[in-house]
């Protein structure tokens, strides 16, 4: 029956013809997927870019201005720099090479030289160095464009980079930020490696790590509100200049392309971002003054053997009461596993337990329920009607009292102290949304680090079965992000905007409520984000069975709120990366 359902919406959804029509069907039937073995990024690259070359439909376009700091730059690397700009195919550039007091004269010279063979360069020396965000803001200065590249001295552009740019322009007019995709390049400039693919615009990301990095496109218009950049932040000028940028709410846009090569130099952060600890001593400090001057109570912590990231801990203010509601029946053992762990790990003590019951019927779990009488902190209700998972959270969410609720499986159970305080910090910022933790099976792997929407044909969890820490062309799994959606059995919201929303569809009974729930937030103006910070262990389907069990209405009714956002239409995932893999490949076909 659930093959037979899923198959019809197909096709009502899909184009007939279309090749992710025959994947998802594929799927649907359990017969291996077609194209899904891994493609190295060689093969990747000849399948992809080759579409990137031709651009003869831009005919005109914005006048971009890339501003490049030099200092003591090795000939062979502005060379190629130089180059890669002459060579690019769309022509309305301007090229602002600053050369900030060179110690080296010879340096310096070939510099000048390579400016000379385009009329569209700029060479602008200045008599002492002021650093990378004064020599970048005498390159500003002289820049004609509306809109400002900015680049490093070693790094390098595609052929296509700003045509690309441009297009997203046109497509964007009102648009204030871009950045692109990018990857590596060997020291001697002929190997490319390390792709890097980035999501839509996620705050929550860029708070842990400056994912935008080096080609940052802005308009000069923006430059001008935020005052260029600041020279007390040298080292992460681009990441200070971004915030403060923020403060304006601008429109940012994800370039879905790789645009720039990062040079894997001797003394670049490419290669080891240890070598320059300043930087994440600027970022750091660039952070903290976002939040002050945004009035966020939040701490900036570093993060154990990653530099250049950080852990973003939102103060809980006045220590307000969070109701934890969880459902059951019977399977006490299931029940008193995640209890002992709430009970004697977790840090936060304003807290209830909200627990209601089912149907249970078991003399063992009436008993257990019995021994519980005598805990101030636990509320046990009950709930004897036919099971509607939508239904019972939401009669839980009438019991509760606490500002936050989170909604929590009795399969789960906690494994770092701070969770619930990680969780309800973030649940409680004001444009936050639902806030998911990341969830691991008994084995170690990730069970969730967040819901893609289109992904396995309907939403699926993204970076499942990996290990945290492993480093994916999708960067991190357990990098906090920003998501559509993220998993019910650990869900954290505030309590007005669930009611605000209305809660639970009760008309999905078993599958496909928590992420129709994160779709209305998301769409009520909230941003939902999977919190990695909050850390804890998932018997999965252990309290009602596994998918295949749901009824075929909740898969008719979801999708219904799915659809917007599925064939690549989720603005948190890569449109490079395969939707018919939770692990993270290459996209073979761009149907």
């Amino acid at each position: 029956m659930y093959r037979s359902i899923q198959g019809k919406l197909v096709n009502k959804l899909l184009p007939v013809g279309s090749k992710r029509r025959q994947t998802v069907k594929a799927l649907i039937k359990k017969q291996p997927l077609p194209n899904l073995s891994d493609l190295t990024y060689e093969e990747w690259i000849k399948q992809k870019e080759p579409l990137l070359v031709n651009h003869k439909k831009i005919s005109n376009g914005p006048l971009i201005s890339i501003v490049v700091p030099c200092y003591n730059t090795p000939k062979k690397y502005i060379d190629e720099l130089v180059e890669s700009v002459i060579a690019q195919n769309y022509q309305r550039w301007q090229l602002c090479l600053v050369i900030g007091g060179s110690s080296d004269a010879e340096r310096a010279k070939g510099i000048k030289n390579a400016s000379k063979r385009d009329k569209r360069i700029n060479y602008i020396e200045l008599n002492k160095n002021l650093g990378i965000s004064g020599n970048t803001n005498k390159g500003i200065e002289q820049a004609l464009g509306n809109y400002i590249a900015f680049l490093d001295h070693d790094d390098i552009l595609p052929a296509w980079a700003l045509a690309e740019v441009a297009l997203a322009i046109k497509a964007n007019p009102k648009a204030d930020l871009f950045y692109s995709d990018e990857d590596r390049l060997s020291d001697d400039g002929k190997t490319r490696m390390i792709p890097l693919l980035k999501p839509g615009w996620s705050p929550d990301l860029f708070f842990c790590v400056n994912y935008p990095a080096h080609f940052l496109v802005t308009t000069k218009k923006m430059i001008n509100k935020v005052g260029g950049l600041r020279s007390e932040y040298d080292g992460s000028q681009d990441y200070d200049f971004i915030l403060r940028a923020l403060d304006h709410k601008p429109q940012i846009v994800h370039i879905p392309k790789i645009l720039y090569h990062m040079r894997m130099a001797e003394s670049s952060t490419a290669k080891q971002v240890t070598i320059k600890d300043y930087s994440h001593d600027a970022g750091t400090r660039a952070l903290e003054e976002y939040f002050k001057r945004n009035d966020v109570k939040a701490k900036v912590l570093d993060i154990p053997d990653r530099p250049s990231n950080h852990h973003i801990k939102y103060d809980l203010v006045g220590e307000p009461l969070v109701s934890i509601i969880i459902p059951f029946k019977d399977k006490i053992e299931l029940l008193g596993l995640c209890l002992d762990s709430i009970l004697e790990k977790t840090t936060y003590k304003n807290f209830e337990l909200i627990l209601i019951s089912n149907n249970s019927s078991e003399q063992a779990t009436l008993d257990y329920i019995d021994s519980l009488k005598g805990n101030k902190k636990i509320k046990v209700y009950h709930y004897d009607k036919p099971f509607n998972y939508s239904a019972i959270n939401n009669f839980g969410r009438k019991q509760a009292e606490g500002k936050a609720l989170v909604f929590l499986n009795n399969d789960t159970e906690v494994i770092n102290p701070e969770w619930l305080e990680e969780l309800t910090g973030v649940a409680l910022q004001k444009d936050r949304g639902a806030v998911g933790a990341l969830l691991f099976y008994p084995d170690g792997t990730i069970q969730h680090a967040g819901v893609i929407l289109g992904m396995v044909g309907a939403a699926g969890h993204i970076f499942r079965n990996l290990r945290p820490g492993v480093f994916t062309l999708f960067w991190l799994p357990d990098w906090p992000r920003n998501y559509l959606a993220v998993t019910g059995a650990c869900l954290a919201v505030e309590t007005e905007k669930f009611d605000k929303v209305g809660g639970f569809e009760e008309k999905l009974i078993m599958g496909g409520s928590d992420v129709v729930l994160c779709l209305q937030l998301y769409e009520a103006g909230y941003l939902n984000v999977c919190w990695p910070y909050a850390q804890l262990q998932h018997h999965e389907s252990q309290s009602v069975g596994s998918y295949q069990n749901f009824p075929p209405s909740d898969y008719e009714r979801s999708m219904i709120y799915y659809r917007p956002y599925l064939e690549y239409n989720d603005p948190y995932f890569n449109p490079n990366l395969e939707l018919m893999s939770e692990q993270i490949k290459f996209r073979r076909s761009y149907d």
